[in-house]
């Protein structure tokens, strides 16, 4: 039936060409086909009838092995492609066309029916319906199985779907990158860690993460934790990166190009911090005589030294301290502790902690009280281990406090890498899984780029 309700068709067929209803082709939105009758299947689809454009009949007749006019037609075919959902209606397309026989004797096609952009030749899907698996699995984070059901596929054909997508999107993000200032780079594990198998090779496998500091947007990812995977990542950016944000990594140090400066992340110093006072509980098996219910303190002790100092309950800080001060072993614990609240008050300055740029004479002066802290207390290992660290990384620190980098955002972005690890039950390759989190990653960054775009278009639309 028509627009109008009627049966029949709208407007008369153009020469040449079947009648066809302007409004319902409108509405199915498929280029260049042309919507000839809609009725109702028994199973419940709606059978949408197309038709080649009137505009496209000469070109869907010109051979697509040697480009040649076909003057013979050999019959009539009906092809089923599938496509999305229009509403709550699952559409069951019917497309009449030919079958043309190739005149020239020298092509290998013999035979060819007509095709379309979006539908093309052989296809079993509309693109639109391709795509549309690509953007549910890569932009809306969706498992495979999940999106295959949804559209009614089955799961390969929405994994291939995903990676046509994918490697569109990722090879415009390649070819048009945004320069970057600040980078972080970081590690995450492929697969589930274990010993060792009978060929000496880890079980668990890495992969390095290079990440925009700025639009938090992934640049790279590389096989393994290792300089020479970091140096593969940096290449691409030496020209435009000024600082670069890691943990404690020597290897990823290495790969610094020349020029750009290597930010310490403060996290991980803390972090490192902590350990050392877990490393001195370890060392001096120290216990106080009661448990820490009777001390009144939510938690056991060595858990209590790892909170802000500022963030403790005085009663709890008091009880803390007279627990420690009970013993030189217990004296010992504190002295790390107090070492790691130095770090932390070093990194306090931050313009992200204070909003005002620190004085480069403040960081000295902060960094000058742990040192001497540390040297007072240098008979204990774990100070004096802290301290040797942070010695051979002291203009990263500094640098840390002065710029306010961190390597935050990479971070997040590991945490993305095993959550979409776990929604795609697992990789059978390295490079599934290195599209699937580049895709998770740089979701922000591919919207922002089409945002204009669509503007554009509503704008348009807008017009008188």
């Amino acid at each position: 039936m028509d627009a109008t309700g009627c049966t029949g068709r709208a407007q008369a067929a153009p020469p040449g060409s079947v009648p066809y209803c302007a409004a319902a082709t409108m509405l199915l939105g498929i280029p260049d086909l042309s919507v000839t009758a809609v009725a109702h299947d028994d199973d419940g689809w709606t059978a949408v009838y197309v038709a080649t454009g009137h505009d496209l009949q000469e070109q869907a007749r010109c051979c697509p092995g040697c480009g040649v006019r076909a003057t013979a037609s050999k019959e009539w075919v009906t092809t089923t492609p599938r496509d999305i959902r229009l509403g709550d209606r699952q559409l069951r397309l019917r497309w009449r066309k030919r079958r043309w026989n190739c005149g020239n004797d020298a092509c290998a096609t013999k035979t060819f029916t007509e095709s379309l952009p979006a539908v093309p030749p052989g296809a079993r899907l509309t693109a639109r319906l391709r795509r549309r698996l690509g953007e549910a699995v890569g932009d809306e984070l969706m498992p495979a199985a999940a999106a295959a059901r949804r559209y009614g596929v089955c799961d390969r054909t929405a994994a291939l779907a995903f990676t046509a997508y994918a490697d569109e999107q990722l090879a415009d993000l390649d070819e048009h990158p945004d320069p970057v200032e600040a980078a972080g780079i970081d590690e995450f594990r492929r697969g589930i860690p274990g010993p060792a198998g009978s060929d000496g090779q880890p079980r668990s496998q890495w992969f390095t993460h290079l990440v925009d500091l700025g639009t938090g947007g992934t640049l790279g990812l590389a096989q393994e934790r290792t300089g020479e995977a970091g140096k593969d990542l940096l290449k691409a950016h030496e020209s435009t990166l000024r600082y670069l944000a890691m943990d404690l990594s020597a290897p990823y140090r290495s790969a610094v190009p020349a020029g750009v400066t290597v930010i310490a992340d403060a996290f991980h110093l803390v972090k490192l911090a902590n350990r050392r006072i877990d490393d001195a509980f370890r060392r001096l098996s120290y216990r106080t005589e009661h448990s820490h219910e009777d001390l009144g303190l939510p938690r056991p002790l060595h858990y209590m030294l790892r909170y802000n100092i500022e963030n403790l309950d005085p009663e709890h800080l008091a009880i803390i301290i007279s627990a420690l001060d009970g013993d030189g072993d217990g004296q010992q614990i504190a002295a790390v502790w107090i070492a790691k609240e130095h770090i932390r008050a070093l990194f306090a300055l931050r313009i992200t902690k204070t909003h005002v740029s620190p004085a480069p004479s403040q960081v000295r002066d902060k960094l000058a009280s742990f040192y001497a802290w540390c040297a007072d207390h240098q008979h204990i290992p774990e100070i004096r281990t802290l301290a040797k660290t942070i010695g051979q990384w002291q203009q990263p620190v500094i640098d840390a406090v002065l710029t306010g980098y961190s390597n935050a955002k990479a971070e997040a972005h590991n945490r993305t890498a095993k959550m979409v690890a776990r929604t795609a039950r697992g990789f059978a390759s390295p490079q599934n899984q290195a599209r699937r989190v580049r895709m998770a990653t740089t979701r922000a960054t591919r919207l922002g780029r089409r945002e204009p775009q669509h503007r554009r278009a509503r704008s348009v639309a807008r017009a008188p």
